[in-house]
């Protein structure tokens, strides 16, 4: 249990460091959201099953609003049109 509430949270510095060096505007837009995708959904299972084991309960509810709030935003800065502006990767053209 201890070692995948590491893996959550380990999983979750990435993607803030992903986020705040400036690696994700360097990527292909599908490579940027998949790679964001990815790191939300599998943070946001393991805080679910620990969550679920009540390991941590106050961890592990942190790590799995933190993960909805990281594929929250994966949708809005790829998916979502701002301000007229299209967006990185349309869903229905």
């Amino acid at each position: 249990m201890k070692r995948l509430l590491g893996i959550c949270i380990f999983l979750q510095i990435a993607f803030i460091l992903l986020y705040l060096t400036g690696i994700l505007p360097t990527l292909n837009a599908y490579a940027g959201a998949i790679l964001c995708l990815t790191i939300g959904c599998a943070s946001f299972l393991i805080s679910l099953y620990l969550a679920g084991k009540k390991y941590s309960l106050g961890i592990s509810f942190g790590a799995f609003i933190f993960s909805l709030f990281i594929i929250c935003l994966t949708i809005f800065i790829y998916f979502l049109p701002e301000a007229g502006i299209p967006p990185e990767i349309p869903l229905f053209d």
